[in-house]
């Protein structure tokens, strides 16, 4: 298993891309059984969640928190976090949760003038 910790840089992995997508490719779905659906909210895929974060870096938030209460209520359960880690996307800043198999590290590209 993939350890992350909050803080690191990563990206999706191309097999959750794939996996995400499905049959279905930007504007053109089709369902398991190769029947083309309209572009109007397709149950069978999540392109547009692969279009919009895919080639994005994100930021490890931490665990995923399935609590409904705070830290400080008595009935916090510090057994409700994870497996699955928080990302937060750049630069939307916005918030997602993940399978740690399912994200790999970000490599940096250099931003050195040659």
């Amino acid at each position: 298993m993939m350890m992350l910790k909050k803080g690191d840089r990563v990206r999706m992995t191309e097999a959750l891309r794939a996996r995400m997508r499905g049959r279905c490719l930007p504007g053109k779905h089709v369902d398991p059984n190769g029947t083309e659906q309209p572009d109007d909210g397709c149950l069978y895929c999540s392109t547009d969640h692969i279009e919009e974060f895919s080639k994005c870096v994100g930021v490890v938030d931490g665990l995923v928190d399935y609590n409904n209460c705070k830290p400080d209520d008595p009935a916090y359960d510090p057994s409700k976090l994870g497996p699955e880690v928080d990302v937060r996307w750049q630069p939307s800043n916005l918030r997602y949760g993940y399978d740690p198999e399912d994200l790999e590290h970000a490599v940096e590209e250099s931003s050195a003038f040659f």
